[in-house]
């Protein structure tokens, strides 16, 4: 290339405004007035190919509609759309009057009256949209020929070209230090990915990860706060949220549990799940496992655990199982006991991973 020869920059801004504007592209639109015609298919007649833009009806041309069947047809879609009108004024009307304590007479007619109100208003503009199609609206189908989306081979030496000229005018050849850097940098991101193909540094064993939490024997039940909980501080009844007295352990995703407090006499626990309690105390993890929201709202008179984001609900008297909603199995239990200084303390790490259950279990 010499030194005399104008650059791309310069050779497209020498282009006319029309061309330049339109992107380098001068081909035009090859579909013109005589490529549009009206015809009525014979479904017993042979298909040619089409051309251009042609407007088909294969099952022949629509009957028109009389004066009569016209002004039908247009209260027909007139009725639905006032039917549409209806059903958001009686919306309205039940959403802002209608009674909505439980505790009164006919207010079990509140919420289906509010969803027949609701489908009526959806209904009447969907039907009169439909029939507004259907018999208002001329039955046409338009079919244009697309044009070959492949760049002609003018077109493509022309790009090679012009990639070739940009790089001749870069000078790449003449700055070592540029290409050095640029082959540094490509290896050294080629080299990436390599160390996950030996390992996965600290999670290379995060099935045991997934399975163990920051409960271990003898670590403190320990308040929000980081105050321990002590035996007798919960009356019969009363619940409170305990994290393990580690390191962060109040941050500790996996390890929030929930101590409750029944009778001895209450709890409905078999085997082993019987002697991690102490004294009408039990201890079971708070994140569902079901997908992980908290599990904090308890029933003292059904010992019901309920969890608020899917309204899946485990019995705390008989391990925890779940009685109803999504969630797949029970909530883990956490063994317990009192230490020498009257505080409670874990036995060890739960029975089972917690939280969701979608991971594998071996």
């Amino acid at each position: 290339m010499s030194d005399n020869e104008p650059s791309i920059r310069e050779r497209l801004a020498s282009r006319p405004t029309d061309e330049a504007n339109s992107g380098g592209d001068s081909r035009v639109s090859d579909v013109s007035a005589s490529d549009f015609q009206q015809t009525h298919t014979d479904p017993s007649a042979p298909q040619e190919h089409l051309t251009g833009l042609q407007f088909a009806e294969p099952l022949g041309p629509p009957r028109e509609l009389t004066p009569a069947e016209s002004k039908s047809a247009e209260r027909k879609v007139s009725a639905l759309f006032l039917l549409s009108v209806v059903g958001v004024v009686g919306f309205v009307l039940v959403y802002a009057f209608g009674e909505e304590t439980y505790d009164q007479p006919n207010n079990w007619l509140y919420t289906p009256l509010l969803g027949v109100f609701m489908a009526l208003a959806l209904f009447g503009v969907g039907a009169g949209a439909v029939l507004w199609a259907k018999l208002l609206m001329p039955h046409e189908e338009a079919v244009q020929e697309r044009h070959d989306l492949a760049s002609s081979a003018e077109e493509r030496a022309a790009t090679a070209t012009a990639l070739k000229e940009g790089l001749a005018q870069a000078n790449l050849g003449r700055r070592p230090m540029l290409l050095g850097s640029l082959a540094l940098g490509g290896g050294a991101l080629a080299l990436l990915p390599v160390p996950f193909l030996f390992g996965l540094g600290r999670f290379q064993n995060k099935e045991i990860k997934l399975g163990t939490t920051g409960w271990r024997e003898g670590v403190r039940l320990i308040r929000q706060n980081g105050t321990p909980v002590r035996l007798g501080d919960l009356d019969v009844g009363a619940v409170e949220s305990v994290f393990p007295d580690v390191d962060h352990g109040t941050k500790l995703a996996d390890s929030p549990a929930l101590l409750i407090r029944m009778s001895p006499e209450e709890l409905r626990l078999e085997g082993e799940a019987a002697e991690w309690t102490y004294e009408g105390h039990v201890v079971y993890s708070s994140v569902c496992t079901h997908l992980g929201c908290p599990v904090k709202l308890y029933e003292q008179q059904t010992h019901n655990l309920f969890c608020p984001c899917h309204q899946s609900t485990f019995d705390a008297a008989h391990g925890a199982k779940v009685i109803f909603g999504p969630a797949a199995r029970p909530l883990p239990q956490l063994a317990i006991s009192v230490d020498e200084d009257g505080y409670f303390v874990a036995q060890g790490d739960f029975s089972e991973p917690t939280g969701p259950s979608y991971w594998e279990r071996g």
